[in-house]
């Protein structure tokens, strides 16, 4: 089946929103992260994985700031705009997922948006220096957030999600992974020697499929044991 090319849904000076529609009445929202360096423009993630060969809407949302939602304001402009595509679409079910950045959107944003599952790659806990000290990545656009706005990320989890979480394991993630609530609901892993890029290995792997599809489906029995041997995955110590 040929890919459909994401369509605008909404832009402003701080937040893009484009989308495809779906059949069915479940709406994946993919939080896009910071991109490349050299671009001034983020592009969609988890395009095809996320629409499921057309079955669901998915809306790709991006923080055109690089702020991770801390702008003042972006984080009611974001929830506004994924409610009014699920009005204007009868949604019923929602997921979010993400990567680095987006993947700190999935997080924080599935309480606020209904979502019941949410699949978050490589996710930073947060960009507030005072938060994570050690963390000196991704300068260029933490030094431009004039105001971190963004309350503890344990305070955006919500009981009635299940949080499907992957981190590389090692020091240069632990600033983050260690950091991340623990709960019955929270379905959290480590991919060895992965570093930053858990998405590039789950694509390289050939398990970006399966991980996706087990996420959106709920399951996360199904979930680990489909990634466990490919990517040496164990729980956070």
């Amino acid at each position: 089946m040929a890919q459909v090319a994401p369509q605008p849904f909404c832009t402003s000076d701080r937040v893009k929103a484009t989308y495809i529609t779906g059949r069915e009445p479940r709406l994946v929202v993919s939080f896009t992260g910071v991109g490349k360096p050299d671009t001034r423009t983020q592009d969609e993630e988890f395009v095809g994985y996320g629409s499921q060969d057309g079955r669901n809407h998915v809306l790709f949302v991006a923080d055109t700031l690089r702020s991770w939602y801390n702008d003042p304001g972006i984080y009611d402009e974001i929830v506004d705009a994924v409610t009014r595509y699920k009005s204007k679409h009868g949604i019923t079910d929602t997921v979010t997922f993400g990567n680095s950045m987006g993947g700190n959107g999935a997080v924080i944003f599935a309480g606020a948006i209904g979502a019941t599952r949410c699949l978050s790659l490589s996710a930073q806990y947060s960009a507030d220096p005072t938060i994570v000290p050690e963390e000196t990545r991704w300068r260029e656009y933490r030094d431009k957030i004039a105001e971190f706005t963004r309350p503890p990320l344990e305070t955006t989890i919500t009981p009635d999600c299940q949080y499907f979480i992957l981190h590389g394991g090692g020091d240069v993630e632990r600033r983050h992974w260690s950091r991340f609530p623990k709960g019955e609901n929270i379905h959290h892993y480590l991919v060895g020697a992965a570093g930053h890029g858990v998405g590039r290995r789950l694509k390289s792997s050939g398990l970006i499929k399966p991980a996706t599809h087990f996420a959106i489906a709920g399951r996360p029995r199904a979930f680990r044991m489909a990634l466990k041997d490919g990517l040496r995955l164990h729980r956070p110590k």
